[in-house]
């Protein structure tokens, strides 16, 4: 996990001043925040990466960037292609728990998250966490329901159509860190234009998701996994901890279809 000090660029500018200038009378407290999955379901795709940043004032104060080992057997092409994160990337990072835990640590007295299109991070973020039996309760500022608001006339509105709008510059789109900060630009950028008069399209709402009920793997499903992984001398720890029984059968059905039943 890295806590490093990334700042974000806005049209390439990097003077202080005039990021201070534009984000004049934006006091809110809140932390911008991204993940990067292997599909759209949160009860069946996997965190692959985190990117959060803090916001006090207007100013970046501490940032959170992590990969996340999601311990399936492969991120599929369409989201390296996307991404351009590889299973390689991936293979000694921490697993989901691990993450999440780091994450809620970092999260700790914070209330507020802003992303594009929040409740999709934030439904598995709340999945996550609740397989660990933590709560993951917050309010959010979603700027893709901000930027219908302030664009109706606009085509798409998209994170990266969005930046293009307001020239925010984003050299690695489709990155947690990255796409969490130019979020947080972008909210800056619509609140100062829209916000005196529609100071209400800016206010934090409740994010609801409610999980669907899940089962723990069996007994049998984590022998019968152990068994194809041994045979077949898989590099893959899956953690059964916090492995589903849908999980575990998607995970055997898939093996299965690439290495068969033995050797």
């Amino acid at each position: 996990m890295r806590k490093n000090r990334r700042i974000c660029r806005v049209d390439d500018r990097e003077d202080e001043a005039e990021t201070k200038e534009l984000r004049k009378g934006t006091d809110m407290r809140f932390t911008a925040i991204d993940i990067e999955t292997t599909g759209l379901g949160p009860e069946k795709a996997k965190i692959i990466e985190i990117g959060a940043v803090k916001y006090e004032d207007g100013q970046q104060k501490e940032v959170f960037s992590t990969l996340v080992n999601p311990q399936t057997a492969g991120i599929p092409e369409r989201i390296t292609e996307l991404t351009g994160i590889t299973d390689a990337m991936v293979k000694e990072a921490p697993g989901e728990a691990e993450a999440i835990r780091s994450l809620l640590r970092f999260l700790e007295g914070e209330t507020i998250l802003l992303g594009h299109n929040i409740p999709f991070d934030f439904s598995f973020l709340k999945v996550a966490a609740g397989r660990l039996g933590e709560d993951f309760s917050y309010q959010g500022l979603d700027t893709l329901v901000m930027a219908r608001l302030c664009h109706p006339e606009i085509p798409s509105k998209t994170l990266t159509a969005m930046c293009a709008q307001y020239g925010i510059t984003n050299e690695r789109a489709h990155r947690a860190f990255e796409d969490a900060c130019a979020a947080a630009q972008l909210y800056f950028r619509m609140e100062e234009r829209f916000g005196g008069e529609h100071g209400e399209w800016f206010a934090p709402r409740a994010l609801c998701y409610k999980p669907k009920k899940t089962e723990p793997v069996t007994k049998r499903q984590i022998s019968y996994l152990q068994g194809i992984i041994a045979i077949h001398g898989l590099d893959l720890t899956p953690d059964y901890t916090t492995l589903t029984k849908s999980e575990a059968s998607r995970l055997i059905d898939t093996l299965l279809a690439k290495y068969g039943r033995s050797k």
